[in-house]
């Protein structure tokens, strides 16, 4: 389906539009969420229908506003196209992005010479299916099934919405799976390695799943639903890409777009803001742009978003066991939501941590490019961060048999060495920015305690750190040298070379002489600095230089007194002070 006006138009044709009758699609716009009563109706009825108490106030029933202001006379049609009217004008009524838009029109001629000649107006909509995914215990869903008119009408299976949806579930619940191997789909429309759709669910926990597909999470509690905080992040982050911000700068940038709740998504004289409510308005367009950013970009960059995504367990672990001492009466309906997916302890927290831990290392060892230095230096950060966080909460967050099932700190590190975070890290042990970080948790660990082999491990990976670092630093010496001695060679007045088997040695007066440039020439000019003299014989000579065997001869005898020097009882001692 083409978004550009100026496309398809020698494809235009009116019997390639759908008629309003055949268009079938939820009310709700993208940002409201389905009744679950309507979600329980599996029958041949209309989901483009409402129910007739959310009809509109007119005193006459038959009659209906649309959004263009004309009154309509809907008494005469059959019930069910009276409920799809209304329920086209109810949603076209709506706040969001608009579900039907005239794309493009055009003149066209019949195949039939004789046909003559006809206009041809097509139509762009969205339409929003349901996916309802059921446990094996479920009557209904115990097979993942659509509610598309392909699925519901055509008895296409397994529809393009269930192989889309199981794809980026794949994503999320198979990370460890290897790329180069097939999986085998089914005619379910998920691969046979994913087992149990509604387990692997589970596991993660729907919200957290959530973030990872950039979707909203239906709220019991309300009739729509609003931008969930990693949506708003993410917006954030994408106008940010737009506006040529450095990833720097991206924690201080525009921290208004966070909190500002917008009525109505047009801010005039402020742009930002409007794509902001924009991208939270519209998922299309989110997508839109999310694949349009590049990969490195700190918006879609995915180290970033496992270090959110960690903050969000450690976030839910936190809420749990408050919750089991004390539970508000307005979160009674979402924890009780919540625990038929599990108890959110220190187990699961756990788990889903190396979880992200173990994606972040296969980004990093399995990429099928070399990554940049940006994204090495993001891959690190997000780790660090990551061990940081769990090595701080040691702390019993619920009641427990043992420590692991209490502490999510001595389940990690604490009791045994499972090389939590340093086994990915010692892929990037180039990122030595970060060594004054992990030495503070070194000091944590110190106060908490940890395996030896853990803090031998860590305290190696600091060193190995160290080692590139200084490494680095002479090469770049080493670099910035050579980029010194590729230096044009200066102008001297041309003076015939000694006889070789004589050696011209300067005098104790003669000091370093500056080179005056040849008149007429058009190279680079450069003036020798001017080195203090020596009252040694031949250090002036080893200043000038020049490639001559003056120069060369006192080089070495400078270095037979290093030598000497260092060969010296007094220089030993020097030295075993300084080991000491």
């Amino acid at each position: 389906m083409s978004i550009s006006p100026t496309t398809g138009m020698s494809m235009l044709s009116l019997e390639g539009t759908p008629t309003m009758a055949q268009a079938r699609f939820p009310t709700q716009s993208p940002r409201t969420s389905p009744s679950m009563s309507g979600s329980e109706r599996h029958d041949d009825t209309n989901e483009w229908e409402e129910d007739e108490e959310e009809d509109d106030d007119d005193s006459d029933r038959g009659v209906i506003s649309s959004p263009s202001g004309f009154r309509y006379d809907i008494s005469q049609l059959p019930h069910k196209t009276q409920q799809m009217v209304r329920g086209l004008y109810h949603q076209a009524s709506t706040p969001g992005p608009p579900q039907i838009s005239l794309e493009l029109c055009g003149i066209k001629e019949e195949d039939d010479a004789e046909g003559g000649f006809f206009y041809a107006f097509q139509m762009q909509e969205t339409v929003p299916c349901s996916i309802r995914i059921g446990s094996k215990n479920s009557k209904t869903y115990s097979t993942p099934r659509c509610e598309c008119p392909d699925a519901r009408y055509r008895n296409q299976k397994p529809c393009k919405h269930l192989i889309w949806l199981f794809d980026r579930i794949s994503k999320q619940a198979l990370f460890d799976h290897d790329l180069e191997a097939s999986l085998t789909l089914t005619e379910y429309g998920y691969p046979e390695q994913l087992q149990d759709p509604f387990d692997q669910i589970s596991r993660i926990r729907l919200d957290i799943l959530a973030d990872d597909l950039h979707c909203d999470i239906f709220d019991p509690d309300n009739d729509t639903s609003d931008p969930s905080r990693s949506r708003i992040q993410e917006a954030r982050e994408m106008v940010a890409a737009l506006a040529g911000v450095q990833p720097q700068e991206l924690d201080t940038y525009r921290p208004d777009l966070g909190t500002s709740h917008y009525t109505s998504p047009i801010r005039r004289g402020d742009l930002e803001a409007t794509l902001f409510s924009l991208l939270l308005s519209s998922h299309s367009l989110s997508e839109w742009v999310r694949t349009e950013l590049e990969s490195s970009g700190p918006a879609v960059e995915p180290f970033r978003a496992m270090e959110r995504r960690v903050s969000r367990i450690l976030s839910e672990l936190k809420t749990y066991s408050s919750s089991l001492q004390n539970t508000p009466a307005t979160s009674v309906r979402s924890q009780k939501e919540k625990t038929v997916e599990g108890p959110r302890d220190v187990h699961w927290a756990a788990t889903q941590v190396q979880h992200c831990v173990r994606k972040i290392e296969l980004l990093v060892s399995r990429g099928s490019d070399p990554l940049s230095e940006p994204a090495r230096a993001s891959a690190a950060r997000s780790l660090v961060s990551i061990l940081k966080a769990v090595v701080s909460r040691n702390v019993d967050s619920h009641g427990g048999d043992t420590p692991n099932d209490r502490n999510l700190f001595m389940r990690l590190v604490g009791n045994h060495d499972t090389g939590f975070v340093y086994s990915a890290l010692e892929l990037l042990v180039d990122q030595s920015q970060f060594i004054e970080e992990l030495e503070g948790i070194m000091e944590l660990l110190g106060r908490h305690g940890a395996p030896t082999t853990y803090v031998a491990n860590m305290r190696g990976l600091i060193s190995r750190m160290r080692s590139h670092k200084a490494v680095r630093h002479a090469a770049n010496a080493g670099e910035s040298s050579g980029r010194r001695s590729q230096t044009p060679p200066m102008d001297e007045p041309q003076v015939p070379p000694p006889p070789p088997r004589f050696v011209q040695t300067p005098t104790e007066e003669e000091g370093p002489k500056r080179t005056t440039p040849v008149e007429g020439s058009n190279s680079p000019q450069f003036l020798t600095p001017e080195l203090p003299s020596s009252s040694r014989p031949g250090r002036g000579g080893a200043a000038r230089g020049g490639g001559s065997t003056r120069g060369a001869t006192a080089g070495s005898k400078r270095t037979a007194s290093l030598g000497s020097a260092q060969d010296s009882p007094r220089g030993s001692k020097k030295k075993r002070v300084r080991c000491a």
